[in-house]
């Protein structure tokens, strides 16, 4: 637990004094929380158990953290068209079901399978709204994953199947992540001090998810995770411009 905190905070650091700056001259930023609904998948991956193919199934997962977003200056908060910096620590998860149907028996049967991300992320993106509070963001994640769990079973059972519950396949899996985002929704001010931003989130990942595989495999294809979800965020605006005039 230690070791994973330690970790946690040199992944910080680097950002916090980045944005240092920022905070201390800004002239409007707000501060709020965020979650995110996820349809996610794993793209191109290697979908194999004990020789059979498996198909994926529809797999949920989510994200929840908190959001700075810095206007560089009272222009391009006031502006038509305003600009900012948008930098989110978000913690979640996600993941890929599988699952396959086999009659090569008398019986028949099935194998279920679910792959299990959980992530620390930290997306860093432009943010572009327009005056009739229409939205675009776009930039990358650097994720930092914290664990992978497997999930197999197969029905009816079989004692010389293998089955596996929330076990831990970290060693099969990267430790980190980069994604590229792009985001689109809504983005209103419901008052002085608060913003509501509900939209629409698509990230597919850059990395290869699962390279430490490839030295198992005789075929091999790249990983990549992908993401599309459902966004709500609620912040505080903090406008010292307005408060020094």
């Amino acid at each position: 637990m230690k070791k994973k905190s330690f970790k946690i905070l040199l992944f910080l650091l680097p950002l916090a004094s980045c944005l240092m700056p920022f905070s201390s001259s800004a002239q409007v930023f707000i501060l709020g929380g965020k979650g995110i609904l996820n349809y996610s998948t794993f793209m191109s991956d290697n979908p194999s158990v004990f020789g059979n193919k498996l198909d994926k199934e529809f797999t949920l997962g989510g994200q929840g953290g908190i959001y700075f977003r810095y206007y560089f200056n009272e222009a391009t908060y006031y502006s038509n068209t305003n600009f900012s910096l948008a930098v989110e620590l978000m913690f979640g998860g996600y993941g890929q079901k599988y699952k396959g149907n086999y009659t090569d028996t008398a019986s028949g049967y099935s194998i279920n399978s679910k792959i299990s991300v959980s992530s620390l992320d930290i997306p860093v993106m432009i943010h572009i709204r327009s005056q009739a509070g229409l939205y675009g963001e776009f930039g990358v994640s650097f994720g930092m994953i914290n664990g992978v769990k497997q999930d197999l079973s197969r029905d009816p059972d079989d004692v010389n199947f293998p089955e596996m519950s929330n076990a831990s396949v970290d060693t099969l899996f990267s430790g980190s992540n980069l994604s590229g985002i792009f985001g689109f929704g809504i983005d209103s001010e419901l008052s002085e001090k608060l913003n509501l931003c509900i939209g629409f989130r698509l990230t597919y990942g850059i990395t290869d998810l699962t390279e430490p595989q490839k030295k198992y495999a005789t075929e091999y294809n790249d990983t990549h995770s992908a993401t599309f979800g459902f966004v709500v965020g609620l912040g505080y605006i903090i406008n010292l411009y307005h408060d020094r005039h």
